[in-house]
């Protein structure tokens, strides 16, 4: 263990408790860490750009271990000098440090080539009480109890490439009880960070955090061994001192304080849970908490319940969108400065996963450490397309993607009310109304656990009264319920139901999906607040919504579909800017799903700016061709285009953009291209006609224009085409005669055909 070894107590802020107090005074022995700087020499080699949220970046040491034994003065009054040979197999070199219940030494082992081992000395006078006070008394060193015996039973048999792995153990006269541990030389996470405050470049800058998730990702995988049912263990201690990088990996260098979940051992106060025993009882989840703390405290990031905190509504006499405190305030506490645009939705999302995970209930935190894997993958993945602005997509554990683009209406071809308007122009991009939100949004996929999973994962969800009728005679387990929850619902919004719609059945399904989760998780349970947040979209209260997917969000940080409902019920309240944010957090990091993309577009527009239409038809055009949302997205384009046209220049590329939607995007419904043909020929006679484009500029449009599109080259040209095209859009309005369109279509169409002194009916 490169300069550590079980049991050794670096020179840190945190104080060790929960095994009484140590005999033998810290002074006596170096420290082996000093945090700060003087900072050892090392290299840092920065891994090439991954999706991969385990890499982390080549650290090598160009100085051996701190206590290197040149300093006469530091092996005063040390028990073991250079040169003992223990138990006639181990050479003892030069010592490492201290730890709670003894010294740490280099030695080599003779008798396997002259390997390198850390020796821990395990000294019953230095063994603490089992508990602070002196509650419990001594066991005897030959004991079952005696903590080196537990650490033979215990630790011997762990095996995991994260975690420090002990070789031996033996006995040896005057010294007396000792394990042979692996030995790492590497920084440890205090160095690490202190590296990162003097030298961000080396860490990429702002990259630093994406390897502080790594950090974490290769924690939890050691958490989750120790965690594991056939061993039971929690680490118990873990915080940045008693974590090593060695080269592109890490080790857990302190195995002296693991032990049975709910056993007695080593904690330290500024990582603590507080639901931990008075003497360092500890589950899982309290091992979450110190890991919560410690990745924390390697961002150095401050308050969390502040920085993960959403912007309160603005109250009746408070402007429409007070900006937010700017997370500007936790920069200079920050590892590594924030770059200058921030961090985007990041930043929330990291204080929200760590926010979580160091919650001061246990039944508030993270449950097992893979729950908090996935949700560390998540924010990594977010933090590093916000970054790149690149995708960085793996598909949701939790949620089924949505059918639906959430387009608001902009991925259609313009409605036929369009043409007959006194002076059609821009029609508003509206965000999707809050029924079709709570139809449209994702669906949780259903709990693994849950009694009827293999059931659910097959049904389709086409007719809710069908689905209904199959699923009434299940038991009610939480996920069935669930279902009926939403189909109840759509069952209210459907269209001619009654207005507002009554939702009583559906409020009915959640409470009872509640009582089947039962009332110590029911609290806790994020998918009662995505269904309660649903319900309050179909009453067409965005606010309440608005806190119930806050809560989610602050739930499962990782996931992309709570950011989603916050940003379109950000669009809703007309918080433009937050709804910028949420949605481009999820459209950077997926661009191939619809409803990030056409809201990101819409908050570009209303909010303006030199370069908002590009923004908007960029964030539109990102979306892949492989996407199901990719005709929509493509029409959209040509709209907002269509729509902000004010030139020449423009109008080409509208119809250069038309003939890519007619011939390589999928638009291929005739109604579709006649609405859109009609759009762009009325956008080319308003520019002609506002002297915004010459003849000589439409003739060259026409040239450079898809053949099969048959774009006219005269202003005359094009009324003949408009007025056709209005011709066909009455006819088709005339199939619905319940509207007064048709007519007001028709008189369009004869408003707009060019005046002539002669009128042909047909051939000659």
């Amino acid at each position: 263990m490169k300069g550590d070894g079980t049991g050794t107590r670096p020179n840190s802020t945190g104080t060790e408790s929960g095994w009484g107090d140590e005999s033998r005074p810290e002074s006596s022995l170096p420290p082996l860490f000093v945090a700060g700087p003087p900072l050892r020499a090392a290299r840092v080699v920065l891994p090439p750009e991954s999706p991969d949220p385990t890499v982390l970046p080549e650290i090598t040491l160009l100085d051996r271990a701190v206590s290197r034994g040149d300093d006469p003065d530091a092996l005063d009054g040390l028990p073991l000098p250079p040169d003992r040979l223990l138990a006639g197999q181990y050479r003892v070199v030069r010592p490492l440090g201290y730890g709670g219940m003894g010294e740490v030494y280099l030695a080599l082992d003779t008798r396997v080539g002259g390997r390198e081992v850390a020796i821990k000395i395990l000294r019953p006078e230095n063994a603490p009480d089992v508990c602070r006070g002196g509650a419990a008394p001594r066991a005897a060193p030959d004991s079952s109890e005696h903590p080196l015996a537990r650490e033979r039973q215990e630790l011997v048999e762990l095996n995991h490439e994260d975690i420090i792995r002990v070789f031996n153990y033996g006995h040896h006269p005057d010294v007396g009880d000792f394990l042979v541990l692996q030995y790492v030389d590497g920084p440890t996470l205090e160095e690490v960070r202190a590296r990162a405050q003097l030298y961000p470049e080396e860490f990429g800058g702002s990259r630093f955090y994406e390897f502080v998730l790594a950090y974490g990702v290769r924690f939890l995988a050691g958490l989750g061994y120790l965690h594991a049912p056939e061993r039971g263990k929690v680490y118990g201690d873990l915080k940045p001192s008693n974590v090593m990088h060695d080269g592109s990996a890490v080790k857990f260098v302190d195995v002296g304080s693991v032990r049975r979940a709910g056993a007695p051992g080593l904690t330290s106060t500024d990582y603590r849970a507080p639901t931990v025993g008075p003497c360092g009882e500890s589950t899982g989840p309290d091992d979450l908490f110190s890991l919560g703390e410690t990745l924390r405290h390697l961002c150095g990031l401050g308050d969390l319940d502040e920085l993960a905190a959403l912007p309160p509504l603005p109250g009746p006499d408070d402007p429409p969108e007070p900006p937010r405190p700017p997370a500007d305030h936790a920069t200079p506490r920050m590892t590594v400065p924030l770059p200058p645009d921030g961090l985007g939705l990041g930043l929330l999302s990291l204080a929200r996963a760590l926010r979580r995970a160091t919650r001061p209930e246990r039944a508030d935190r993270f449950a097992t450490a893979r729950e908090m894997d996935e949700q560390l993958r998540g924010v990594f993945r977010e933090l590093r397309s916000l970054r790149l602005h690149t995708e960085t997509f793996e598909p949701s554990p939790l949620f089924l993607q949505s059918a639906y683009a959430l387009d608001g209406g902009l991925g259609v071809p313009p409605p036929l009310s369009r043409w007959v308007a006194p002076h059609p122009g821009p029609a508003p991009y509206e965000a999707p109304r809050p029924g079709d939100l709570a139809k449209e949004l994702p669906v949780p996929r259903p709990d693994p656990d849950d009694a009827h999973h293999a059931e659910l994962s097959r049904l389709g969800d086409d007719d809710p009264d069908a689905l209904l009728q199959h699923t009434a005679e299940w038991p009610g387990s939480p996920e069935v319920q669930l279902l009926r929850c939403r189909l109840l619902l759509r069952v209210a919004l459907r269209p001619g139901a009654q207005v507002p719609p009554r939702l009583h059945d559906a409020s009915v399904a959640l409470v009872r999906a509640e009582r089947a989760i039962g009332p110590r998780a029911a609290p806790y349970d994020w998918r009662l607040a995505w269904h309660r947040g649903l319900l309050a979209l179909a009453a067409d209260d965005v606010p309440l919504a608005r806190g119930h997917f806050d809560r989610v969000y602050a739930a499962i940080p990782g996931e992309y579909a709570p950011k989603l409902a916050l940003g379109h019920c950000a669009e809703r309240l007309g918080r433009w800017r937050e709804a910028l944010t949420f949605h481009e957090a999820v459209r950077v990091r997926n661009p191939s799903l619809g409803g990030a993309a056409f809201g990101a577009a819409r908050a570009r527009i209303a909010l303006g700016g030199p370069r908002a239409l590009a923004h908007a038809v960029e964030a539109l055009d990102a979306v892949a061709q492989h996407s199901r949302y990719r005709t929509a997205a493509r029409v959209a384009a040509v709209r907002v285009c269509a729509d902000h046209a004010r030139g020449a220049e423009d109008l080409a590329e509208v119809v250069r953009r038309l003939g890519r939607l007619f011939y390589a995007h999928g638009l291929t419904d005739e109604q579709a291209r006649l609405r859109m043909r009609a759009q762009v020929w009325e956008v080319a006679r308003a520019l002609l006609s506002g002297g915004a484009v010459s003849a000589e500029g439409l003739r060259d449009v026409a040239r450079g224009a898809d053949v099969r599109l048959r774009f006219p080259g005269s202003e005359r040209q094009v009324r003949v085409d408009l007025s056709r095209f209005c011709v066909g859009l009455a006819q088709e309005a005339a199939r619905d005669p319940g509207t007064p369109l048709a007519e007001l279509l028709l008189d369009r169409a004869y408003a707009i055909r060019p005046f002539g002194l002669r009128h042909h009916r047909g051939p000659r």
